[in-house]
Formats: structure tokens, C-alpha cells, sequence
């Protein structure tokens, strides 16, 4: 059975739930670090959402595609949705969600292995 973690913004207007992470990352590109996200990463249908629209604003970033939303009342960075694309060296990539790990409700991100990834000097 799958453990579902459920999460929201600071002020609860988007709130989300999620089968709970084996892992997450840490990424030191200009985004995540400036938003101070820690990604826990999901295919499009993994997660529901109950969003309220009127308070949500997306940020478009990239050549891929990237959108980041984060919450017009509270501020926090909720999460960023990408579309499928191909590396440069002709890998596929699938689309995914892109959840801020640091909003989780009742999860011990200290429990689950970090990733490290270089954005800054490997993209």
C-alpha cells in the first residue's frame, strides 16, 4: 500500500497530496535555490491538487518549458510543471510535477536520501 503525504503553502490556499517520496533533491540552480525548494519529483497523475486558482501565479522559465507556481497570499513556492522533452544527447525525458518537499505535512525529509544536483555549473 502506498503511504500518501499530503502538503500546502503557509496559508493553506493550495494544498496537494502525493504517494511520500523515496528520495529528494537538492538542486543549486538560480530557481531552486532562490525558492528554496527541496524536489520531490512525480508523474503528472500522481498528484491531486486543490488549488485556488485566483490566488496562484505561475512563473514560465526556459527552454523546456518549465512552469512555477507559487502562492499570490503566502508566497511559498507550491510547484513546477514541466513538459516531456529530449536532451541534447537525445535522451527522453518525461513530463513530471516538481512538489516543494518543504511543504509536506507530517514527513521527516531527513529520513529519506537527498540527491545532490549541480544545476548551476551542469546545465
Amino acid at each position: 500500500m502506498t503511504t500518501l503525504v499530503r502538503g500546502s503553502c503557509h496559508c493553506g490556499a493550495q494544498r496537494f497530496t502525493a504517494p511520500a517520496p523515496d528520495s529528494v533533491t537538492q538542486c543549486t540552480c538560480s530557481t531552486c535555490t532562490k525558492r528554496g525548494t527541496v524536489a520531490a519529483y512525480y508523474a503528472p497523475g500522481e498528484v491531486g491538487f486543490s488549488l485556488t486558482p485566483d490566488r496562484l501565479t505561475a512563473y514560465q522559465w526556459g527552454d523546456r518549458m518549465m512552469t512555477f507556481h507559487h502562492c499570490d497570499v503566502c508566497g511559498c513556492a507550491v510547484f513546477a510543471e514541466s513538459d516531456a522533452w529530449t536532451t541534447g544527447e537525445g535522451e527522453a525525458r518525461p513530463a513530471h510535477i516538481t512538489l516543494n518537499a518543504r511543504l509536506f505535512d507530517d514527513f521527516d525529509l531527513d529520513a529519506v536520501p537527498v540527491r545532490h544536483v549541480d544545476g548551476r555549473n551542469d546545465w
